[in-house]
């Protein structure tokens, strides 16, 4: 369905519960970037933004699809992820 690669399980598994758990958005954020083996600053650095709005799309405190189209693509674009998985509606 998206043209990219995760790098992680979809759907990791709850270490408390020992189930699946589904990913809200901001945490396939999380686990790509752990998986390329990136920092938060590593992820800025490469899409060219402030940390904090790196941190603020990661914690979920900002949405994706409600970034600037110039932010979410650059993030998209290190860390490897198709753009259109942050866009509801599609």
């Amino acid at each position: 369905m998206y043209n990219d690669t995760l790098l992680f399980d979809e759907m990791p598994v709850d270490e408390r519960t020992g189930y699946h758990t589904i990913l809200p958005d901001h945490r396939y954020l999380f686990y790509q970037r752990k998986a390329l083996g990136m920092s938060q600053q590593a992820v800025a650095d490469a899409a060219k933004i402030n940390i904090r709005q790196y941190q603020r799309l990661e914690k979920g405190e900002r949405s994706m699809s409600s970034t600037s189209l110039r932010i979410g693509l650059a993030v998209c674009d290190v860390l490897k992820l198709d753009p259109h998985r942050f866009v509801t509606g599609v």
